[in-house]
């Protein structure tokens, strides 16, 4: 009896699962209208949200077509997740799977019948929009010989945790059947950011759809120029800010004809793994990073206080980059190895420079090195700046060259004044390193400025790469936090250190000696004692022109 009832309750369960997997699993069809009237600014015939539950396919037909359209891309987006599209039959070379997709179709003989396919566990919310073209607009991705399909409209993207490529095929004009040259259609490339360390589906398609009209893009895109490769632009990498990027062909015989690609999307991470999107993934980057806030609090407000303190951490940071960058040209070592051996690097370097004070007290030499730090930073900043496509740059002569060239620039400038520009580079120094691990925990890119120089230092064909950093909210409230750090630091120095002695003195010449012969077997001569006569006497004012081993 027992088993009977075991036996029921199991089949009960068995039939419920079935229930919900078929409920689940449900095929969709819908016919979409195409009799909306186009501009030449938006060419939309269609748009609009849909939702498609779990391993189950949506069948879209269409239905009262404009009668000026010669061809459409139907296009369909979905957040995060991959989805699969084709056409009619489901065989090689008629599908291809993504999250952001699209397929040409030409109105004779018919338009083709598509059918999305969500293979995920999870319904999923997707973005339908379809676009009509004229008999002489060029087709997007007509010439293709790269992609999957014959015509392939959409674009893919890779991503790297430096670079992010974003490719399309070639066009195809009405006056070059054969695809035989390159010349009859040329392709423009745009981006639009999200919001930085946003990851819902709300900006994510507002984004989109701000990317797919010609009126939209001139708008919101910011405009992506040639570095290499036509079809091809290869750009700094951001991870957790996202970004959509589109392209559009133009007939080179007729500007005002034009088609839109599909866009597409990356944030150089991936948003659904567990620390996907997290930059510093090892305790040892955590640690450095964190201990930045206090190293840079201390030097911008107490920098040239502690003289000796400031020249061991200026060796350190200068030890510790160099050692980067050799480090990584020449071996492969994982973050963690490549941090630790630079720091360590540049503890060494540290205790060096500072024992040229130690010897030497040459307040021209040992601030030369500070000054130097703040050169490159500059450097940095106007190469963080600058626009993508200067291609006279990209050779890495001219680029090092006129890198090095402004940072010694900046420092021989600086270096005239040494009590007023070691505050200064003091301030701007400690001011950087204290917002720049505030930089990773808010979610803004100013960190960037000294990655993006390293990565050009040690990346491969990173010259080719277009930075066009974002600049959002976060970063400009980040950009008036230093500004202000810097400020404050350099008067609250100015007036700490002021009536002061512009440097200490060094170790070595302040060290206390007996006075006449101590050497062996020497005698001193003993007779009368003469009185000692102890005279006030005025010590004179130092200023910064002042010997200090006089």
């Amino acid at each position: 009896m027992l088993s009977n009832m075991l036996k029921f309750i199991i089949l009960h369960l068995l039939l419920l699962f079935i229930l919900a997997d078929t409920a689940s699993s449900q095929n969709v069809s819908v016919i979409l209208p195409l009799n909306k009237t186009i501009s030449w600014e938006n060419k939309e015939l269609y748009s609009d949200f849909f939702n498609l539950n779990s391993t189950s396919t949506l069948q879209v037909d269409f239905a009262y077509l404009n009668k000026n359209v010669s061809y459409i891309i139907f296009q369909v987006h979905s957040h995060l997740y991959n989805i699969t599209l084709y056409n009619n039959t489901y065989t090689t070379g008629s599908y291809v799977s993504g999250s952001n997709l699209g397929m040409y179709s030409s109105v004779k003989p018919k338009l083709d019948t598509f059918f999305i396919y969500n293979p995920n566990l999870i319904n999923l919310r997707l973005f339908i929009s379809v676009f009509g073209y004229g008999v002489a607009d060029p087709i997007p991705g007509g010439c293709n010989m790269e992609f999957l399909l014959p015509i392939s409209p959409f674009m893919q993207t890779k991503y790297t945790k430096d670079y992010v490529l974003v490719d399309a095929a070639a066009a195809k004009d009405i006056s070059d059947t054969t695809c035989n040259s390159m010349d009859k259609a040329y392709v423009l490339f745009y981006q639009l950011y999200l919001p930085e360390r946003h990851y819902d589906a709300d900006n994510y398609f507002d984004g989109l759809r701000k990317m797919m009209t010609i009126e939209a893009i001139t708008e919101f895109g910011e405009y992506i120029p040639q570095s290499g490769d036509r079809l091809r632009r290869m750009l700094s990498a951001y991870p957790g800010t996202g970004a959509v990027y589109v392209a559009i062909a133009f007939s080179a015989s007729n500007t005002s004809s034009y088609s839109v690609y599909v866009p597409t999307t990356s944030y150089a991470c991936a948003p659904l793994d567990d620390d996907g999107c997290e930059i510093l993934d090892d305790s040892l980057s955590q640690l450095i990073c964190a201990s930045l806030i206090f190293f840079g609090l201390f030097v911008c407000y107490f920098g040239h206080r502690f003289f000796k303190t400031e020249m061991f951490l200026i060796g350190l940071l200068s030890g510790a980059i160099i050692t980067y960058i050799l480090i990584t040209l020449i071996a492969d070592l994982d973050r963690p190895a490549l941090l630790g051996a630079s720091v360590l690097s540049g503890m060494c370097f540290g205790a060096i420079w500072l024992s040229f004070w130690w010897f030497y007290g040459m307040p021209l030499f040992t601030v030369l090195l500070s000054t130097l730090n703040v050169g490159f930073l500059f450097s940095a900043i106007i190469y963080f700046g600058l626009p993508g496509g200067l291609l006279a740059l990209q050779s890495d002569l001219n680029f090092w060259t006129l890198f090095i060239s402004v940072m010694l620039l900046t420092s021989l400038l600086l270096v005239s004044m040494t009590f007023l520009s070691n505050i200064l580079c003091c301030a701007i120094l400690g001011a950087y390193a204290t917002i720049y691990p505030m930089d990773y925990y808010f979610g803004s890119n100013l960190k960037y400025i000294i990655i993006n120089t390293l990565r050009r230092a040690t990346v491969p064909q990173f010259n080719k790469a277009v930075l066009s950093p974002p600049f959002e909210w976060r970063d400009a409230l980040m950009t008036l936090l230093w500004l202000a750090l810097a400020i404050t630091g350099f008067l609250f120095q100015h007036f700490h250190n002021r009536g002061r002695p512009p440097f200490p003195p060094p170790p070595r010449s302040v060290r206390p000696r007996m006075p006449g012969s101590t050497y062996y077997g020497s005698s001193v001569t003993t007779g009368r004692r003469y009185g000692v006569v102890i005279r006030p006497t005025v010590a004179p004012v130092q200023t910064e022109r002042t010997p200090l081993l006089a």
